[in-house]
């Protein structure tokens, strides 16, 4: 046996043997220990049918003749390979059918994902352009607040650091400060006096509407990104927020200010501005931006509660806010709109499929998380490439929002235990974005109607005081301010059986909801973790009245 199945078999055998020999090794074109193998034993093959012949013509003629006999060398080499496969033993064989099948699989997943890499998309809407028009109003030279509240929030200036730190103790109010934290305040309040002006500027302007100015020819990142509209359009729009909130935050301060200060009606007139600034916000542009309103829009809400625990607040001055307030809190307003929210998947599918030009086209690599399911889909779709295609996508992608816009309509007493029914709504969670979705935005139908309850909750405490500031004594039951015109009707609970729960009591009134838990609690507010009374837990009534401190 030779070492290399390259070199010729030994010289003892005719030419003819030694040139049949090579060329059958070298067309088995396997391993090379099969090669070897086979060598060796066509070798001792013709050694033996020779041995006896001693003439070197005889051994000649025999030699030609054995090679007749085994015929074509392809074909001889052909069934040794074959033969030596099926010598192979057990775990050879599977392994090698096992690489094989893996080897097929792969190929055909390359096959498969060949038009992922195949196409361009095409970007023909500019959706930041869209977003501004969609509530930019329709007459021209109409002013803006946006541009109040951002120099305001340019010109906000951070208290200093113990006044920082005394403001975030969750006991801290304004009503409870020494003569020299008061004077800090004050201090500190003056100097963003100019950042006050602008807001109360913007909150007293009729027109608001988002403005999203992405320069498309030097945009953060390249066009085709499917993180475009997140990274020049969302990204830039919550820059402001924080600040928003900060000079919201600090204009509650300056409400407490001046209730402690004795300018009640003054201060029950400013308590507005951040309802009013809440407001613009909400039901307009990016889900983020709207749900910072609704921020704003309760803490509003709690300054104002604050001033009116303070006596001596004329009959005309509640007469005039709660007239503000109606009007400012129209039902048909919509708190939260999701349109800026689908608009970015729009986006991200424009991006992301090609485009026939007909509403159609396939995904492309980037899209795949878009169209892509739970996992059972998505091993459905790896085996078939069965992925939804451009218009199916849209389709998906309207649908899902429709459903959610259903669940922020629908107040939580209208659905059972305060959660969607099973089988009732389809969430989309075929798909692996929505899927991950679901759960916030089953939260966003407690925060609009949380909302929506507290504005509802202020508007009756006020009519309540302002009754009491015009007949002498609270009343005994709400309907008596529908009799007495103060209201128009009862004012509905959305997490209650009917109106807000009210209860005259020896020295002034409770008002409250059932809060979250659906539950009629007697007018005992919820806690958290430390025992203290925290607005809209899950273990009590939201008590708008009294104040909970």
């Amino acid at each position: 046996m030779r070492d290399r199945p390259d070199e010729k078999p030994g010289n003892e055998l005719p030419p003819c043997v030694i040139e049949y020999i090579a060329r059958v090794t070298k067309k088995i074109r396997y391993r090379r220990k099969v090669r070897q193998d086979v060598q060796a034993e066509l070798t001792a093959h013709f050694e033996d049918e020779l041995r006896d012949a001693t003439d070197a013509a005889e051994r000649e003629q025999r030699a030609k003749r054995l090679i007749e006999e085994f015929g074509d060398a392809g074909l001889l080499a052909i069934l040794c390979r074959r033969a030596k496969k099926r010598c192979r033993p057990l775990w050879a064989k599977v392994l090698v059918r096992g690489i094989q099948v893996v080897a097929v699989f792969l190929i055909y997943l390359v096959v498969c994902t060949i038009p992922l890499f195949v196409g361009q998309p095409t970007v023909r809407v500019n959706y930041a352009d869209w977003l501004t028009e969609r509530w930019r109003p329709a007459q021209p030279g109409v002013e803006n607040a946006r541009t109040y509240y951002e120099q305001a929030a340019s010109l906000y200036v951070e208290p200093p650091e113990s006044l920082a730190i005394r403001r975030r103790l969750p006991q801290w109010t304004v009503r409870d400060c020494n003569d020299r934290d008061l004077q800090g305040l004050a201090d500190w309040l003056s100097e963003n006096r100019p950042a006050f002006d602008l807001l109360k500027k913007g909150a007293n302007t009729a027109e608001y509407w988002p403005v999203y100015d992405v320069d498309e020819a030097n945009p953060i990142v390249n066009h085709v990104s499917f993180m475009w509209m997140q990274t020049n359009v969302v990204t830039p729009a919550m820059e402001p927020l924080p600040r928003y909130r900060s000079l919201a935050m600090a204009w509650r301060d300056w409400v407490a200010y001046r209730t402690r200060l004795g300018a009640v009606d003054e201060a029950l007139n400013d308590s507005l501005v951040p309802l009013r600034f809440g407001r613009h916000l909400m039901g307009k542009g990016l889900l983020i931006e709207q749900l910072v309103g609704i921020a704003i829009e309760g803490m509003g809400l709690r300054g104002m509660l604050d001033v009116l625990e303070k006596p001596g607040i004329s009959a005309a001055s509640l007469a005039r806010v709660q007239t503000e307030l109606m009007a400012a809190f129209d039902r048909d307003h919509n708190l939260l709109n999701l349109e800026g929210e689908k608009v970015l998947w729009y986006d991200n599918i424009q991006r992301t499929f090609t485009d026939d030009g007909q509403g159609g086209g396939h995904v492309l690599r980037h899209g795949l998380p878009f169209a892509a399911g739970d996992w059972r889909g998505n091993l459905v779709g790896i085996l078939r490439f069965d992925y939804p295609d451009r218009r199916q996508t849209v389709a998906m992608v309207d649908a899902y929002f429709e459903q959610i816009q259903e669940v922020l309509s629908t107040p939580p007493n209208k659905k059972q235990g305060g959660r969607e029914p099973e089988g009732q709504i389809d969430w989309g969670t075929r798909n692996l974005f929505f899927s991950l979705l679901k759960p916030a935005h089953e939260r966003l139908g407690f925060l609009v109607w949380r909302a929506r309850t507290g504005e509802v909750a202020l508007v009756t405490t006020v009519a309540i005081h302002r009754y009491r500031a015009e007949k002498g004594s609270y009343p005994e039951r709400l309907e008596e301010l529908v009799s007495a015109g103060v209201l128009v009707s009862l004012p509905e609970d959305p997490f209650g059986q009917g109106p807000l729960t009210y209860r005259r009591t020896a020295d002034g009134f409770v008002l409250y909801s059932w809060g979250q838990n659906l539950v009629d609690d007697g007018g005992r507010p919820g806690t958290g973790q430390d025992g203290r009374p925290r607005d809209w837990a899950d273990n009590g009534d939201m008590v708008f009245w009294p104040v909970n401190r």
